[in-house]
């Protein structure tokens, strides 16, 4: 028995994250939710307004989605309300495991907790430079000119 296309596959099923099935998706402003064969769910995210682009990108990135024994699923929702939407999503995962953030969601975000906060250029800010007062002495290693 051949797989359900996944063109015809409606947005909030479960699909493969699959190239194949990527480049099916629309370019569209989303919220979506990435799995593991069994449908945990692992992550949940907003598109930026490029679905297509955005799981492209993840698919790729073995950092954030490392390889799992029988590869990854995802689900969408096409929303032009991308933060409110992510929102909806997270509250209602959280409600369902005792307030706990996907675990990918998890990670990041305990990562930017412990990420130092990013440093100045000091090019940019201006320098301070302290004047001699006007009745200091000077001294001079350089002999004076007649």
């Amino acid at each position: 028995m051949l797989p359900p296309s996944p063109v015809f596959a409606k947005p909030d099923d479960w699909q493969p994250l699959t190239p194949e099935v990527i480049a099916a998706l629309p370019e569209s402003p989303a919220v979506f939710e990435v799995s593991n064969l069994v449908r945990s769910v692992l992550y949940i995210d907003r598109a930026h307004g490029k679905l297509r682009e955005r799981l492209t990108s993840l698919w790729q990135d073995t950092a954030k989605l490392p390889v799992r024994p029988g590869g990854h699923y995802f689900r969408y929702e096409l929303t032009a309300h991308e933060d409110e939407a992510l929102q909806k999503r997270l509250a209602a995962y959280r409600k369902h495991h005792r307030e706990a953030l996907p675990p990918i969601n998890h990670e990041a975000e305990r990562q930017m907790r412990a990420a130092p906060p990013p440093k100045r250029d000091a090019e940019k800010r201006p320098r301070l430079v302290e004047r001699p007062a006007a009745d200091a002495v000077i001294f001079s290693t350089v002999p004076a000119q007649a």
